[in-house]
């Protein structure tokens, strides 16, 4: 007796471009701040930890995604992609405040993460613009 195929997550093929975009942006902005040595700088120590926080919150929404599509987990929030675009927002804001004081190694770290919060950022905000959702099929 065949076994009946289970409904599963969906999304379109530019929706999962958009995804991808904001993956690997948020991997890189995070392995780029993960190389900074925030006990060095007790003055942006806070401000470089407050923007991991906002990025792991970017990387949890598009880890529910992901999940939804490939685990065979129920289709993501609608508003998934609105809180990529918010946590990408919320560290942006938080690096423009580091006081660019400190050594070349930092300053260099921190333009990586930028150049790829930026990249992700796009990707999560056509997301969002294209009303990208998972939906069951």
């Amino acid at each position: 007796m065949p076994v009946p195929i289970q409904p599963r997550a969906v999304t379109s093929d530019q929706c999962n471009g958009f995804l991808v975009a904001a993956i690997t942006g948020i991997d890189a902005a995070r392995i780029s701040l993960g190389s900074i040595n925030a006990g060095r700088d007790i003055g942006n120590g806070r401000k470089f930890l407050e923007a991991q926080l906002s990025l792991l919150d970017a990387n949890n929404a598009t880890t529910q995604i992901a999940d939804s599509l490939l685990n065979n987990a129920p289709p993501a929030p609608a508003d998934t992609n609105a809180r990529i675009v918010s946590g990408l927002k919320a560290a942006l804001s938080t690096l423009s405040k580091v006081a660019l004081l400190i050594d070349n190694s930092t300053i260099a770290a921190v333009a990586a993460a930028n150049a790829s919060m930026t990249k992700a950022l796009d990707g999560a905000q056509q997301a969002v613009a294209a009303n990208c959702q998972t939906t069951v099929s």
